[in-house]
């Protein structure tokens, strides 16, 4: 952005701030952001250096994903969104996993290897909206990781169980996703993406790259929007997911947290609209208390400091509601173990958040699912984050 235009851009977010404050009208809007788990830990198959320990990672994860049965633990987190009945949710890691078998049945074990693992195939979306009825619509998404291999006929990475077996073919697509309310319209916000663009959102041009095996990819993250207009005032929602602080013990990618942070900046300077709240939430994988190790400014501190990853001055900052609720409890949200078997919440840091500008009057907002008596029956905790919920009044 040039100069003159983000000089331009500081009058009107100061002409914007005077007249909310001067208007004196207040609006009430719901909102919650949550993670809901993939269930498994995909770490070591990107970490793999030969096919035969992908392949074996591969296996250990797909035996946690059904262990960690998301068709029970949807119930919960679907549970969680009709209890608060926010108008817009962000929802993380979305994922779809699908096995296709296009040998048959006919193997040496006497059955599809597709049924080996049986909670683990399922599209984590479809589940969610059965889950929630006709009370929420999808708004918007954007698609991120996908795990599949374009150069051959069936979607998905080869997966061999045994050598007398032929392989399956396991596909992985992860999503952010914004739901609406029924009784709330929504248009999708159109964001310059480059040569990015995915489905209604974007993908950051910082991303890292990874393989499984011999199969190349990246590690895509994004961020989708919406306007929404609520009791007669205009919002727009953004959600998104930032990348972990450092991927394995590689310093160079710490690198890619702040410079997303910084993409999600650019977007968001690019179309703002002053007649229109904003809301960011999602999971920022940024903690409050993070230091760069590379002394860039972080994605949390960026947002909330209203500084560049380089340390310069933007039009404004955003308010983390958190500190606007009542009393101080710490809010962490994550993050249990990956097999969500720990008996007491293990929760040590807060990185999911909703983030607002301009900063509402009044503030009530809880972390849920980090409670025992929200666990499964079967005694998961829904998802390794807990998310959070926000009533915002202006």
């Amino acid at each position: 952005m040039r100069t003159n235009e983000l000089r331009a851009l500081v009058a009107l977010v100061a002409l914007f701030a005077c007249g909310t404050a001067l208007a004196g009208s207040k609006a009430d809007i719901v909102v919650m952001t949550q993670n809901q788990y993939l269930g498994a830990e995909l770490t070591p198959i990107i970490a793999a250096e030969d096919p035969a320990t992908a392949n074996a990672a591969m296996i250990t994860a797909l035996t946690a994903l059904s262990n960690n049965n998301y068709l029970e633990r949807v119930e919960a987190l679907a549970g969680s969104i009709r209890g608060k009945k926010p108008h817009l949710v962000a929802l993380q890691e979305v994922y779809a996993f699908h096995c296709h078998n296009p040998f048959g049945t006919e193997v040496p074990l006497g059955r599809d290897a597709c049924e080996l693992f049986p909670n683990a195939f399922n599209d984590h979306l479809a589940e969610t909206m059965a889950a929630l009825g006709d009370k929420y619509e999808v708004a918007a998404v954007v698609q991120n990781l996908t795990l599949a291999q374009p150069a051959l006929p069936i979607l998905g990475i080869p997966l061999i169980l045994d050598e007398a077996q032929m392989p399956v073919f396991i596909e992985v697509i992860d999503r952010d996703v914004i739901l609406a309310r029924a009784d709330v319209d929504t248009a999708v916000v159109t964001f310059d993406c480059g040569f990015k663009p995915s489905v209604d959102g974007c993908n950051y041009m910082n991303v890292a790259p990874a393989s499984v095996g011999p199969f190349d990819f990246n590690i895509e993250r994004g961020f989708v929007g919406v306007d929404a207009t609520i009791g007669g005032v205009d919002y727009r929602f953004i959600n998104t997911h930032l990348e972990v602080k450092m991927l394995g013990d590689s310093l160079p990618s710490t690198f890619l947290q702040p410079a997303q942070a910084s993409e999600l900046w650019g977007a968001i300077l690019a179309t703002f609209d002053p007649s229109k709240r904003l809301i960011v939430a999602g999971d920022f994988n940024s903690s409050p208390v993070d230091v760069s190790p590379i002394g860039v400014v972080t994605a949390y501190q960026q947002l909330t400091s209203g500084q560049s990853i380089f340390g310069d001055d933007l039009p404004f900052r955003f308010t983390d509601t958190w500190y606007l609720r009542p009393g101080k409890p710490p809010g962490f949200t994550c993050c249990e173990l990956a097999d969500l078997s720990n008996a007491p919440s293990q929760h040590y840091e807060r990185i999911d958040f909703v983030l607002t500008f301009p900063a509402p009057s009044k503030v009530k907002a809880n972390v849920l699912g980090d409670e025992v008596d929200e666990k499964t029956l079967s005694g998961l905790w829904p998802s390794d984050h807990a998310s959070v919920s926000a009533e915002l009044t202006y």
